[in-house]
């Protein structure tokens, strides 16, 4: 009979138990469907009251479908909450992430500026960007924002992780074509002022020659035939006259392509003539004041300027309806200058070129005048107002010479001292983003460049290059062979493999050849410039051996 009474007793508990139970599991899901704004707790300090958010469900639904990673960790770091999105940002599995040190995913500097961020998070929010390393081809950036949250008396902080890898990747491609085309922009300047000045020279020298001949010869011919007739007297009178146009209209367009005086007497002398000859033709009247102490500028300097000159005046002549500009060259100690007035009704309408695609075409009018100036290091102005436009330009004294003698004894004086990089690439367009990058540092200059395996050989006996930047392949003798060669004649060559190739096992092979660092050509933005900085700082560079190993 006791027995049956415990029994009895034992059954009543787990019927109690499965209740309670089931109680339990009501109570969570009506908090998770956000049923409930408040829990009432009894325990040995008597009851308390939990306020729970009615929109904790869809909240949280929200945090676990975002794509940006979030998270909650303890004090000391300790994963207590993620997402999908955060632990996928982190390249870890979900179930391993929740109640990890955040720190045990992170190497290097990297986790020395994840733990500071997490120290100072605890009383601010704080922001920073760590780079990753995985499994996946290439480090990747991530920005953190820490925040501290604080409820009832718990302390936890809250991250959300951005992932900027692509962003950053983008900008850098950006800004490597940007640097391009302003490289190819400048290039496309000079030949066209090198092309100006040799039809100016051909007219001038050549067809210029043969008008003058030519009226010579019809001066002969005017004085054998004879001069009882009249039409034939007049038809030679007007065969002369036009020739005389002729000469004169090939002079005047010669000096406007390039004038002579340019390079003969200056920049002074040619502007002196060509505010003349604009006078003549626009009847504009131009007021020039020009330093008395004006230095002879370099040739580049002084035809930069010229053209600037000539864009803006051509500019007040077809736009302004201006009936008066000045000019004005004086020089600082530190600079050149040279400014452009009108007093019309503004050029800016007549200037602004047409875009094709959202980008200014380059080399003509206000883009072209600032590229030009750009080039060497000085900058343009262009003030636009219902009272006229003002164009000033400016160029550092570094830009400018006495003389060409003088800048010639300047440069055997001064030697340069930048690091010398040799790059040997067969694509024109991969060898142009590399020289942006390496001249975009002032301590680097590029000393040639090389595109087939025995020109790389040739010019590295040759130019005795600090550093080469070789890619893999080559036309020819492939660049791994170069490179054996090259290093057979001189080991202390430092070479710096470019190419396609992306693979651990690739870097050891090149490795073994004897070269100090390996960047594949998709991580040139990121990587080149850094790689190029390690190897002269005495150290080589293949991360991903090391990551391997």
């Amino acid at each position: 009979m006791p027995k049956r009474k415990k029994q009895t007793a034992g059954s009543h508990q787990v019927t109690d138990l499965h209740a309670r139970i089931a109680e339990l599991e009501e109570t969570l899901r009506a908090i998770r469907m956000g049923e409930v704004d408040a829990v009432l707790v009894s325990g040995p300090q008597g009851d308390q009251v939990f306020t729970l958010q009615g929109a904790e469900h869809p909240y949280r639904l929200m945090v676990e479908t975002i794509d940006e990673g979030a998270a909650t960790l303890a004090d000391d770091g300790t994963v207590l909450y993620a997402n999908r999105s955060f632990a996928e940002i982190f390249d870890i599995p979900l179930e391993k992430f929740i109640g990890a040190a955040l720190n045990d995913f992170v190497f290097g500097e990297d986790r020395e500026l994840l733990a500071r961020l997490i120290a100072d998070a605890s009383l601010n929010i704080v922001r920073g960007e760590i780079r990753l390393d995985s499994h996946r081809q290439h480090p990747r950036t991530i920005r953190l924002t820490l925040s501290p949250v604080r409820e009832q008396g718990v302390h936890t902080i809250c991250v959300v992780a951005t992932e900027l890898t692509e962003l950053i990747e983008t900008n850098e491609a950006l800004r490597v074509s940007e640097l391009s085309l302003r490289q190819l922009s400048a290039r496309l300047l000079k030949l066209q002022d090198e092309e100006r000045r040799r039809i100016a020279r051909d007219l001038h020298d050549t067809t210029g020659q043969k008008i003058a001949v030519l009226s010579m010869t019809l001066d002969r011919l005017a004085k054998l035939v004879d001069t009882r007739k009249v039409d034939v007297q007049e038809a030679l009178t007007e065969s002369r006259d036009v020739v005389g146009k002729i000469g004169e209209e090939i002079r005047t367009l010669s000096y406007l392509l390039h004038p002579p005086l340019l390079d003969e007497c200056g920049l002074a002398s040619a502007v002196l003539w060509y505010a003349e000859g604009f006078k003549k033709r626009s009847g504009i009247h131009l007021n020039v004041s020009i330093d008395d102490e004006l230095v002879r500028l370099t040739t580049d300097a002084e035809t930069a300027l010229f053209r600037v000159l000539q864009e803006s005046l051509t500019n007040v002549h077809r736009y302004s309806g201006s009936p008066s500009a000045e000019i004005r060259i004086f020089q600082s100690p530190s600079k050149v200058h040279l400014e452009i007035v009108d007093h019309g009704k503004g050029v800016k309408a007549g200037t602004e070129r047409s875009t094709f695609a959202g980008a200014p075409t380059l080399g003509v009018g206000i883009p072209g005048m600032r590229e030009r100036i750009r080039q060497l290091g000085g900058q343009l102005e262009v003030e636009f107002s219902n009272e006229g436009t003002r164009v000033y330009a400016t160029l550092p004294r570094e830009a400018c010479a006495e003389s060409a003698e003088q800048s010639t004894n300047e440069l055997f004086r001064r030697p340069d001292v930048r690091k010398r990089i040799l790059i040997a690439d067969d694509h024109e367009v991969m060898r142009r983003g590399v020289r942006g990058l390496v001249e975009s540092q002032e301590e680097w200059s590029v000393c040639g460049e090389a595109t087939e395996g025995n020109e790389v050989i040739s010019k590295t006996r040759e130019l005795r290059p600090d550093l080469l930047i070789l890619d893999v392949s080559m036309p020819g003798v492939s660049g791994v062979d170069a490179a054996l060669q090259i290093l057979k004649e001189d080991p202390s060559i430092k070479i710096l493999f470019f190419t396609m190739y992306d693979s651990p096992q690739m870097m050891r092979e090149l490795s073994n050849v004897g070269a100090w660092g390996y960047v594949a050509k998709a991580r040139a933005g990121n990587d080149l410039v850094d790689a190029v900085r390690i190897i002269f700082d005495g150290k080589k560079f293949f991360p991903r051996i090391a990551t391997a190993s």
